[in-house]
């Protein structure tokens, strides 16, 4: 919210226009920024001055002293400003209530021991360079994948090609089998392996740094081959200085090779022309590829659609052709859920880079509403989606309207963990009764900032288990306690991404749910999906290499 959107929506409280949707955006904005509650007293006190001021020329009054104290208890606000002016003077004492209550949707405990958590620290870069692309890549030590900030320290990619961008500006693609390090967004040390290295005008001066010598660019690109015995340098475009350990430094042009030898000295190639591949080239194979993965995901997909057990199923695209109508792509189910009904949420590009063909939920308001029917003895949530922030203490994923018993609440907590819960009935004579959530470890920070991941859930009866699942791979499971388990599980009435008709508490704090991000594809499955399952999901959906 920019600063002239905010005092317009601060004009209309006071005028008493302002809908209840705003409202509960300046609401927001009062309750977390002091700033915005100054600004908000001063238009207040403006007004007041100004009806008095008319009043006064009305009237002719002679009093001419009027203290603030009478002023505000002179003026008469309009309803919404009666409400917000009383919620404001509440503000300090609300926020160190809410603090010590219990950071639950239904008075949930948790059987994991998670009932205090460590502070969170937001996450500092720790690297010079970003994966930003790979083919057949093959990793030592942990998998990388793409979007990965590369870590510091030496790396080794044992087969395939890569493609990374480096703070600077430089481009590189590198093949295995290689070794290197990025010590900073201005030099590679490289052991082994060949690299093909583009460098922008701001970036000149780059170093590939070797055991025999440096290549320093002076634009714009050249390709590099080393092995035990030296490293072959060709310059594709431009020119580059050769810094060899134990001669003299030689400056070589566009279609010139040289080779730093183990003696420190320059040699002729062992090659004319080091095959490699350049980053634009390997970016037009990725997006041929990657074409290639989007057409394997339409056949798989339609085999989805056909799956009986599928009770909703949506492409998250805004159709305003269909009233901004989302259809429900679970042909073969028997009681399919109805179609989704966009709210508020914006167009936005896909997991596949597809312009307009998902949703962003940041705005507050935004969801999708849906009615799902009928009964179901265990279901499986699932969804692709890309987080800007967890800025609120539930992020909304799939919640029923309100939170009648058997209905289950799927979101994310603002450490990052996710939270699942089925409503326990109470047992007739109890009138309340602590209620059980699931939380997976904590799976998101923002060094994941905006990148796609998908989420699953199951809630398997039989096996009296609940178990939550991040690109396709088991995180964690959770029994069920036999006087716990709901056989019986209804939703109704729903939103993706947001809490219509809240429940238990009214304060903003609490009440606001949309997710900052946005979603792909959205699934809801009568029954608990095997593990095998769910990643092949992940595999037929995902736009990248796993």
């Amino acid at each position: 919210m920019n600063q002239e959107e905010r005092l317009l929506l601060i004009d209309s409280l006071i005028d008493g226009s302002i809908d209840e949707a705003d409202l509960l955006r300046i609401e927001a904005e009062l309750i977390v920024d002091p700033d915005v509650r100054q600004q908000y007293y001063s238009r207040l006190r403006l007004n007041m001055l100004l009806e008095r001021e008319a009043s006064e020329a009305t009237s002719i009054p002679t009093a001419t002293n009027i203290t603030q104290h009478q002023l505000i208890n002179e003026y008469q606000p309009a309803r919404w400003v009666k409400i917000l002016s009383g919620a404001l003077v509440t503000i300090a004492a609300s926020v160190l209530l809410i603090i010590f209550l219990n950071r639950t949707d239904i008075i949930p405990t948790s059987r994991d021991s998670e009932s205090a958590l460590a502070a969170q620290v937001e996450p500092s870069a720790s690297g010079f360079a970003v994966l930003s692309g790979q083919d057949g890549a093959v990793w030592s030590g942990s998998p990388l994948v793409e979007g990965d900030l590369l870590p510091t320290g030496e790396l080794h990619l044992k087969s395939g090609r890569v493609h990374i961008e480096l703070f600077s500006g430089v481009q590189m693609v590198i093949e295995g089998d290689a070794q290197f390090s990025i010590d900073s967004p201005m030099q590679v040390t490289m052991d082994r392996g060949i690299a093909r290295a583009r460098v922008p005008e701001p970036a000149q001066g780059f170093k590939i740094k070797t055991n025999n010598g440096d290549v320093i660019d002076l634009g714009t690109e050249f390709s590099i081959n080393v092995d035990n015995g030296g490293a072959d340098v060709h310059v594709v475009d431009g020119e580059v200085e050769l810094q060899p350990r134990n001669s003299d430094s030689l400056r070589i042009d566009a279609g010139l090779s040289r080779r730093l030898s183990r003696s420190g000295k320059l040699v002729d190639a062992l090659a004319p022309l080091t095959e490699s591949v350049g980053p634009s080239e390997f970016q037009g194979f990725l997006r041929d590829k990657q074409k290639k993965r989007f057409a394997d995901w339409l056949e798989a997909r339609r085999e989805i659609e056909a799956d009986p057990r599928l009770v909703a199923y949506y492409q998250l695209q805004s159709n305003p052709s269909l009233d901004n109508r989302i259809e429900n792509l679970a042909v073969a189910a028997a009681q399919p859920s109805s179609d989704g009904s966009v709210v508020a949420a914006t167009p936005t590009t896909d997991r596949w880079g597809h312009s307009d063909a998902a949703l962003d939920f940041s705005r507050i308001g935004s969801r999708v509403r849906l009615d799902v029917p009928g009964e179901y003895h265990s279901l499986t949530m699932l969804c692709w989606i890309k987080i800007n922030s967890l800025d609120r203490w539930y992020n909304s994923l799939f919640l029923t309207d309100g939170h009648e018993d058997r209905e289950p609440h799927w979101q994310l907590m603002d450490d990052g963990r996710v939270f699942f819960s089925v409503k326990v009935p109470r047992p007739d004579g109890i009138s309340e009764l602590d209620q059980p959530v699931f939380y997976s470890p904590k799976i998101w920070d923002a060094s994941l900032n905006g990148r796609w991941i998908m989420l699953a859930v199951t809630y398997d009866v039989d096996q009296a288990l609940v178990t939550h699942y991040l690109n396709g791979i088991s995180i964690s499971s959770e029994p069920i306690p036999n006087d716990q388990i709901v056989e019986s599980i209804r939703i109704g009435p729903a939103s993706i991404c947001n809490w219509s008709e809240p429940m238990y508490r009214t304060d903003p704090k609490f009440v606001l749910r949309n997710l900052n991000g946005s979603m792909d594809d959205f699934a809801l499955y009568s029954d608990a999906l095997s593990a095998d399952e769910i990643l092949q999901l992940y595999r037929d959906g995902s736009p990248n290499e796993f």
